[in-house]
């Protein structure tokens, strides 16, 4: 099994990207993520980032990785506990993190996700959320993005890749309700969405990231609504679909 990491420091709104995720929904998930980083200013290489004091503290990378690293085995587990009933489940996982001044994890949620089975990111984040980092430098707080990949077993043939337009119909009649019934008033969050259907159009899992922290709360609504819906049959071998929900 293929497993990496990587990490990214926020800082006024200006984000250094993390290791690169896998191909599932490329063209979604990377719009997905331009919107969320778009911006100007000055382009700075990474060391230049983590130097940069601003209105937040800061955590060296290093620091970030000897706080995760350790955890990997951990996160492995999560993905490992599925495969008796997803054994195909696997993807790209990228969470955004805020850490107190004593170190402790204030909030954590995936910004972005290829990993399409929500148990399998609640037990992520969960591990996420245990883990004790280093008091922020210059400030009250620290926040940064850290994220992790993880293929199916190798034994396991991988879904097929599909296309976000195959769920383009089920979307238009179906999408606007999930946000209105999903969505906290007055957030404007956007929802990456990964999900495996099955031979005949049932979905067998669904998973789901935001744009926003104040959206964190609503993704087990945003899965298990599009955990009901019924997508076009993908053929003989389940598929897996990325798309945004906006």
């Amino acid at each position: 099994m293929r497993k990496h990491c990587g990490w990214a420091v926020l800082l006024l709104a200006a984000g250094v990207a993390g290791c690169g995720g896998g191909s599932e929904g490329a063209e979604e998930s990377e719009g997905f993520q331009a919107a969320e980083y778009s911006g100007g200013g000055e382009q700075r290489s990474e060391e230049e980032e983590v130097q940069i004091q601003g209105l937040m503290g800061t955590l060296n990378p290093d620091d970030v990785q000897l706080a995760l690293e350790p955890k990997m085995q951990r996160f492995a587990q999560c993905f490992a506990s599925r495969y008796g009933e997803l054994e195909l489940v696997g993807g790209h996982f990228r969470m955004a993190f805020r850490v107190g001044n004593d170190g402790s994890v204030e909030w954590v949620f995936p910004r972005r996700s290829t990993v399409g089975d929500r148990d399998t990111e609640r037990c992520l984040l969960d591990v996420a959320r245990r883990t004790r980092f280093r008091e922020p430098r210059g400030g009250d707080a620290a926040e940064f993005e850290w994220s992790l990949d993880f293929d199916p077993p190798e034994d396991v043939r991988p879904p097929f890749n599909w296309d976000a337009a195959n769920a383009g119909d089920t979307l238009a009649e179906h999408g606007r309700e999930v946000l209105s019934q999903c969505r906290p008033r007055g957030v404007r969050a956007r929802y990456l969405v990964t999900a495996y259907v099955a031979p005949g159009g049932t979905v067998m899992a669904a998973g789901a990231a935001a744009d926003a922290a104040a959206a964190a709360d609503s993704l087990d609504c945003v899965s298990d609504a599009v955990r009901a819906w019924e997508l076009p049959d993908p053929g003989s071998y389940p598929a897996k679909i990325t798309f945004v929900l906006e």
